[in-house]
Parts: structure tokens; sequence; C-alpha cells
């Protein structure tokens, strides 16, 4: 019986675009910002773009993560942020702007937020 073959995520720089496809639609993502909010209490945030391509686009926030060089793994805050990312459908062909919040108090700082789908494989990683 052969192994099912897992791609590798696609590796991506902080700023460039990602088609993702999920929720019965598609969004081009772009991260950029990774870093903390200066608060001292340990949340990170990343500022994300979210465009709907085609479909009935629904950012799924949940799918996102930040991750440390050790492989530690910081799941987004869900919450009623006012600058967060809506998890609404998108209107399409007009971007959206918000942004991602990680708590990692007690963690190692992160690098990179990776997409996730909802069976836990790293579809896409932004990086520095």
């Amino acid at each position: 019986m052969a192994t099912p073959a897992f791609a590798d995520p696609q590796v991506l720089q902080f700023g460039q675009m990602a088609e993702i496809s999920s929720n019965g639609g598609t969004i081009d993502y772009t991260v950029s910002n990774l870093q903390p909010s200066g608060h001292n209490d340990g949340i990170w945030y990343s500022d994300v773009t979210a465009k709907g391509v085609s479909g009935n686009a629904t950012p799924n926030i949940a799918d996102f993560n930040a991750r440390a060089v050790n492989s530690s793994t910081f799941a987004v805050m869900k919450g009623n942020q006012t600058d967060g990312l809506p998890e609404g459908p998108l209107p399409l062909g007009s971007p959206v702007t918000g942004r991602l919040y990680f708590d990692v108090r007690n963690g190692t700082n992160p690098d990179s937020v990776v997409y996730r789908d909802a069976g836990g494989t790293d579809k896409v990683v932004w990086k520095s």
C-alpha cells in the first residue's frame, strides 16, 4: 500500500500574496509585519490583506497561526478586535485589511505566520 504524499507548504516572504481556496471560495492573502504589540504583554500581531477572488470568499481566521523557529505554534486570538480581519464574506475584487493577533506569553518569539487547513496541514508559511 502506497503512503499518501504530502505537499510541502508554499513558503513566502512577508508581503507576498498567496491564493488560498477554502470555505467555498478563493482568497488572495498578503501577510506582513509580524511584531510584538508594544505593550510588553506577550501579544504579537501581523497585518493581513484579504481579497476575494471567486465564490463565497469568507476568511477563516482560525486557520492562521504564528510559529517560532523552534516549531512552537501560537493560535490566532479570536475576538472582536476593532482592527482585526473581518470574518464575513469578502466583496470580490476589493481588498480588506486587518490584523491577526497571537498570544505568545511565555513562548519563544515567532518568526513566521502559517496558514493551516482544517485538517492541520500547513498550506502557506510567510516569513522574513
